[in-house]
């Protein structure tokens, strides 16, 4: 089994989720997961594990209105979750008496002694629960993370723009991507349609990955396109530019350290996005960050990867091929979308695989954290996945809230 301290790649999917029950509105959930298909059906008894407190059957079915995508570590999503959970408690919501509509400080005044007091009730609403997210979403703290509400609900994403028109200080529209029943923005490009249709495993990086294992085969003649000093993909951290026509390899740090002189905020210690030193396109740190640890974090997964592409793009040639009789061959293979971006630029890839694809060898998962759900200090293991993905745990909070 692979060792605590043996770094892992950047998950693929990492999000906190509002579940709201179909048969009571007023009960609410929040959670975190890697997979919010599997949690969901998990929650709505479905299949295996879920959470204690949302197994009644008087509540169930649960839906999933939003989801807050886009971390970067379960240890962050957990932190996000936890602050959404208690707000009372935690010191990134602090919010400005004059920015609120009504007065919802944080504090209470006893009206005998004068006394100032930090309010121990939880507001368990939904309009509570969207101004919460709305704080959090811009405390000090998180406002930087490359973090988007994506909402499935058409009646709650009305709630959250009633909110944020009354505020001050309001979320720009890069934040948030309606999806669902929600009325399309744009070109619509982000949304997927629904939940079961997020892209939460590594599958989606197919393109990007094999584009930088066939750059970084033979790095001989390679060099950085900011120092201009050769790069050496075995002993040094090398970036590949996410662009498909784009070959730009640089240094880590050399574009890291471009990137930041080119940002507005001379804060910033990580850059979030900047323009690609050869092809001069936008390219988005978080998703180089995610391939990158991937290639170098999980070489045996990237490989299978690979491989399974390979075979399915030789199983659709060989079925767009005529047939003895003149006629072509129907294709029944679900193709992949081309490169990922965290602004919402490109569709996901869909989640299903062929039930052709190669399988990953049997003792593959001993190698990365197994999957387990926590429920009041008990901790099941789950049996190995059945598709390619570095598994990590939901999380499970002995107080999570929930409203009836």
């Amino acid at each position: 089994m692979q060792s605590q301290d043996e770094p892992r790649p950047i998950p693929a999917y990492y999000c906190c989720y509002l579940l709201r029950s179909t048969v009571r509105h007023a009960s609410l959930y929040i959670g975190s997961t890697p997979n919010p298909i599997r949690r969901l059906s998990q929650h709505n008894g479905e299949a295996k594990g879920g959470a204690k407190r949302t197994s009644r059957d008087k509540l169930r079915p649960w839906e999933m209105v939003l989801v807050v995508e886009g971390f970067m570590s379960r240890v962050g999503a957990l932190q996000f979750e936890w602050a959404w959970q208690h707000p009372e408690r935690t010191r990134h919501i602090e919010p400005d008496e004059d920015d609120l509509p009504t007065s919802q400080s944080k504090f209470t005044v006893c009206r005998q002694t004068g006394k100032t007091t930090r309010r121990t009730t939880r507001r368990r609403s939904l309009t509570a629960h969207l101004e919460d997210l709305h704080f959090l979403l811009r405390s000090s703290y998180f406002i930087d993370w490359p973090l988007q509400v994506r909402f499935f609900c058409a009646d709650v994403y009305r709630v959250w723009k009633v909110w944020n028109e009354r505020v001050e200080a309001s979320l720009p529209s890069s934040k948030l991507v309606l999806d669902g029943d929600c009325p399309r923005q744009g070109d619509g490009g982000a949304a997927v349609g629904g939940i079961d249709q997020l892209p939460v495993d590594f599958t989606k990086l197919e393109e990007y990955l094999e584009k930088s294992t066939f750059v970084l085969e033979d790095a001989e003649d390679l060099q950085c396109a900011v120092c201009k000093m050769p790069v050496n993909p075995n002993t040094q951290q090398i970036v590949v530019c996410p662009q498909a026509p784009c070959r730009g390899t640089t240094h880590l740090l050399c574009l890291s350290a471009k990137l930041l002189e080119a940002t507005e905020n001379a804060d910033a210690f990580v850059p979030a996005r900047g323009a690609c030193p050869t092809c001069k396109e936008v390219i988005q740190w978080p998703l180089m960050m995610k391939e990158l640890s991937f290639r170098n974090r999980a070489e045996k997964e990237v490989q299978t990867i690979l491989r399974r592409k390979e075979k399915r793009e030789r199983k659709e040639s060989a079925n767009h091929l005529p047939n003895k009789k003149g006629k072509r061959k129907a294709s029944n293979v679900r193709m992949s979308s081309v490169e990922p971006t965290f602004d919402g630029q490109s569709e996901p890839a869909p989640n299903s695989m062929s039930q052709d694809d190669p399988k990953l060898s049997d003792d593959w998962y001993e190698e990365v954290e197994l999957e387990s759900d926590t429920e009041f200090g008990t901790q099941k293991q789950s049996p190995p996945p059945t598709r390619l993905e570095i598994v990590i745990e939901d999380s499970e909070w002995d107080d999570a809230e929930l409203v009836e």
